[in-house]
């Protein structure tokens, strides 16, 4: 008998780290797919005449579409399945992102991107879903934690991935390029995603006679009574400073070294990555000092940060050299992805898992609506200013992640008190509740 729980308990812990490599890997070639027309677009600007504000619009065409398809996504994730949902994601964005390939000007790329944002905007919930079904509550921290550092590291690999393929094959062939791996990640979801662990498997994990029952599906009513959460959307509008700064960064720093600085592409590919490296790193570290020792009152962690952070920033814009800039900058990331735990961790971490499709949905509407935002407001500040100005916008982040810390709950309870009555669990007692974290 202690053979058999043995086996199935090594059975659950195989489900999880098989789900976790598959998520991780789709995440990065989600990042890459996206990224690459960051260092495509002063070729692209070139070549349909545009200017920073214009080349701005082409991304904030795809964030808006994105940013809207957070909460849909969930629900679909909640109520048609999460592996279904992140299908239909991976090989429409795929398929999109070859489209980028064939854009003839300024409309057809804002199109194309419009309609590539709407698939990838159905994946973060859907990954976030498909986790809390594969994983037991004990392991849900630790995945997480793993599959969240794919966002930054995703950020640190696509410049160094897109640059050489735009040297070899321009800025069209980069995009048809990198459509290979979206195809390759599809097969891998289709093939290689495990099944949801059984009420058995959770048993034998928690050794136990009795373990919380399988992540199950909710009624499209049931994910929609989360919507009216006004607490949930303070979470969001924290999280949509927050992401104002990364978006910003992300989005503007190649083209800032290659006109500015007048850094090579490949040396653009290389500089724009160490700084999400170390985001990486940082958020990591930030989640574990949150799982250990700074539970409760974010508020405390999330203000400094967000400080500390702006005169980061500060000195990034005075730098003289493209070296220093990357420096500061690289600083900066250290220091704030140390709250990425903080402002998306407690608000997840509460939620009964059959919801967190919808949550994560709400909670990265935030950060998604901020990519909206920083690509067409900084584009438009370079263009008619200059880039200092542009990236002086990133300090609007700070002051709304540090009102959004303000205005939400600063304990567990508080949040529990504040969020039950908009969640219907009648049907169903809920599992414990699981942390999410991806942007």
């Amino acid at each position: 008998m202690t053979e058999g729980k043995s086996s199935q308990a090594r059975s659950a812990k195989r489900v999880a780290v098989a789900a976790v490599a598959v998520l991780f890997m789709t995440w990065l070639i989600d990042y890459i797919d996206r990224l690459v027309i960051t260092l495509a677009l002063p070729d692209i600007g070139d070549e349909f005449g545009l200017g920073t504000t214009m080349q701005g619009l082409i991304l904030t065409a795809f964030f808006i579409t994105y940013a809207l398809m957070q909460i849909p996504g969930g629900i679909l994730a909640d109520t048609k399945g999460a592996r279904r949902t992140m299908l239909v994601a991976a090989g429409g964005w795929t398929i999109f992102t070859a489209a980028s390939g064939l854009a003839v000007g300024l409309t057809s790329m804002i199109a194309i991107r419009a309609v590539f944002g709407v698939f990838q905007g159905m994946y973060p919930a859907a990954s976030i879903k498909a986790l809390s079904e594969r994983t037991t509550p004990e392991q849900r921290l630790t995945a997480n934690g793993i599959m969240s550092a794919s966002n930054p590291l995703g950020s640190a690999i696509a410049p160094i991935v897109a640059a050489p393929l735009i040297v070899a094959f321009g800025w069209r062939g980069a995009f048809w390029a990198v459509s290979i791996l979206g195809l390759m990640i599809v097969f891998v979801l289709w093939k290689g995603m495990p099944k949801p662990l059984t009420t058995e498997e959770l048993a034998a994990a928690s050794g136990k006679k009795t373990a919380p029952e399988p992540v199950a599906q909710v009624s499209l009513r049931q994910a929609l009574g989360l919507l009216k959460s006004s607490m949930m959307w303070r979470f969001t509008l924290m999280f949509c400073g927050f992401n104002i700064i990364g978006w910003g960064l992300v989005s503007w720093v190649p083209s800032y070294l290659r006109d500015n600085k007048h850094v090579s592409l490949t040396g653009v590919g290389l500089m724009s990555g160490v700084p999400w490296v170390a985001a990486a790193i940082s958020m990591m570290v930030g989640g574990y000092l949150f799982d250990r020792f700074l539970q409760g009152n974010h508020r405390r962690v999330v203000i400094p940060v967000m400080l500390v952070t702006a005169g980061l920033l500060v000195m990034m814009v005075r730098a003289g050299s493209a070296t220093e800039f990357i420096v500061w900058e690289t600083c900066g990331t250290l220091v704030m992805y140390l709250a990425y735990m903080q402002i998306f961790g407690l608000p997840l971490r509460m939620l009964p898992p059959e919801y967190a499709g919808v949550g994560g949905g709400m909670v990265n509407f935030g950060g998604q609506l901020a990519g909206a935002i920083s690509p067409f407001v900084m584009g438009f500040l370079a263009e008619h200013f200059s880039y200092g100005v542009a990236f002086s916008f990133l300090g609007v982040g700070c002051v709304l992640a540090i009102i959004g810390a303000l205005v939400t709950p600063q304990t567990p309870e508080a949040f529990r008190a504040g969020l039950g009555r908009h969640l219907d669990l009648s049907e169903k007692k809920s599992a414990p509740a699981v942390a999410v974290t991806v942007a």
